[in-house]
C-alpha cells in the first residue's frame, strides 16, 4: 500500500488479559484499512545518521512499540478514555543506509502517500530533529496549507547548512529557506542559554520566528505561553505541527537524550503544553525527536515521549467529545 514504509521486525501481542483495563497495545492497531477512519497514524522513523553528536534514536520507534504493553488508554486526572478514538501503526519510514539526503526524500514522500491515504493525523516517532523537515514538507505538498509550528527545543536548530549538509541542528532553516514554512509561522518555546549563538538568534529573528526562552515560560507559565502560540497560529494559518525535541526537559527527566542540559522544562509543563496543543482544531501532525534509548536509564526518557503523544491524543479527544 505504502511505497515508502516498511514493517517493523517487532509487533506485540494484542491479547487482552484483563477485560477491565485496555493498554495502549490493545488499542493501537497494527493493520491499516483505508476505508477505515482512524484519528491518529502512527509512523516510526529510525533516522539518526544526520545527528551532530552521536545518537541512537533510529532506535526509538522500536522502544515506543515496546512500551505500548505498560500503559492504559485512560487519562484519569481529564476522565478521558482513548479507546473511544482510533489508531494504527503503520509502520517505519524505509531508511538508506548511508544516503541521508534519500532518508529525507523517504520521509517527505512517506507523509504524502499517509496523508492521501490514511485519515489519522500523522504521530511520528523519531529519530532525530533532521525528519521534522521533511516530514512537514510532505505535509505541505500534500495538503497544500498554510503551516504553523510550535516548537519545543532546547536549540534554535537554525545552523547554517553549509556546515555539514542537512543535520538535527538545521530543520528549522530548512524549513523557512525552502520557503516551506514561513519564519513568522515558527514559535519555538524552551530555549536555554549556553546551547545557542548569538548570530543564530539574529537570523531566527530576521526571520520572523517567535523565540521563548525555559526561563520566560517559568515565569509567565506555560498555560499562557502555549495559548498565546496557538492562538496566534491558528488566526493566520491553515494547520499547525506541532514538534517535540525531547531535550528541551530537564537533563534529571531525559536522561537518554544527545543534547542533556540543566534547567529545562519539567514533565508536567510538556505535558499541559501537549494537552493544551491536542484541542486544537487545525492541529495536523505531530513528532517526538531526539530520544536515545541507547543512553537512556530505565527507559526513563521514552516513557516521557510516550506521554507527550498521549496528551496530545488527550486532548484531540477532549475537542472531539465537545
Amino acid at each position: 500500500m505504502f511505497q515508502h514504509i516498511t514493517q517493523p521486525p517487532f509487533r506485540l501481542s494484542t491479547g487482552k488479559s484483563d477485560p477491565y483495563v485496555t493498554r495502549l497495545s490493545e488499542w493501537i492497531e497494527q493493520t491499516v484499512d483505508p476505508a477505515n477512519h482512524y484519528d491518529f497514524a502512527i509512523l516510526g522513523v529510525p533516522l539518526s545518521k544526520s545527528s551532530i553528536s552521536f545518537s541512537g534514536a533510529h532506535a526509538h520507534p522500536q522502544q515506543f512499540r515496546q512500551l505500548l504493553s505498560a500503559f492504559t488508554t485512560y487519562n484519569m486526572d481529564e476522565d478521558i478514555e482513548l479507546s473511544a478514538l482510533r489508531a494504527v501503526d503503520l509502520g517505519d519510514v524505509a531508511m538508506h543506509v548511508t544516503d541521508i539526503l534519500r532518508c529525507h526524500a523517504n520521509i517527505e514522500g512517506a507523509l504524502r502517500e499517509v496523508t492521501a491515504g490514511v485519515s489519522g493525523m500523522p504521530v511520528i516517532i523519531g529519530g532525530d530533529h533532521s525528519i521534522t523537515f521533511p516530514a512537514i514538507k510532505g505535509l505541505r505538498r500534500a495538503s497544500g496549507k498554510r503551516i504553523g509550528l510550535i516548537q519545543f527545543d532546547a536549540h534554535l536548530d537554525v545552523r547554517d547548512t553549509a556546515y555539514g549538509g542537512p543535520s538535527n541542528g538545521t530543520p528549522m532553516r530548512n524549513l523557512i529557506e525552502s520557503e516551506t514554512v514561513r519564519g513568522s509561522d515558527i514559535i519555538t518555546i524552551g530555549l536555554r542559554s549556553f546551547a545557542n549563538s548569538r548570530e543564530y538568534r539574529q537570523y531566527a529573528e530576521e526571520r520572523g520566528m517567535t523565540l521563548i526562552t525555559a526561563n520566560q515560560v517559568r515565569k509567565r507559565g506555560i498555560e499562557p505561553v502555549v495559548e498565546q502560540a496557538i492562538r496566534t497560529l491558528e488566526a493566520k494559518c491553515d494547520a499547525i505541527y506541532v514538534t517535540f525535541d525531547v531535550d528541551v526537559m530537564d537533563q534529571s527527566i531525559v536522561p537518554g537524550v544527545p543534547a542533556i542540559g540543566p534547567a529545562g522544562l519539567s514533565s508536567t509543563e510538556l505535558f499541559t503544553a501537549a494537552f493544551a496543543i491536542g484541542q486544537s482544531p487545525k492541529l495536523i501532525g505531530m513528532d517526538m525527536v531526539c530520544v536515545d534509548p541507547t543512553r537512556d536509564v530505565r527507559d526513563i526518557t521514552s516513557r516521557a515521549a510516550l506521554h507527550l503523544f498521549l496528551h496530545v491524543a488527550s486532548g484531540v479527544a477532549k475537542r472531539k467529545q465537545g
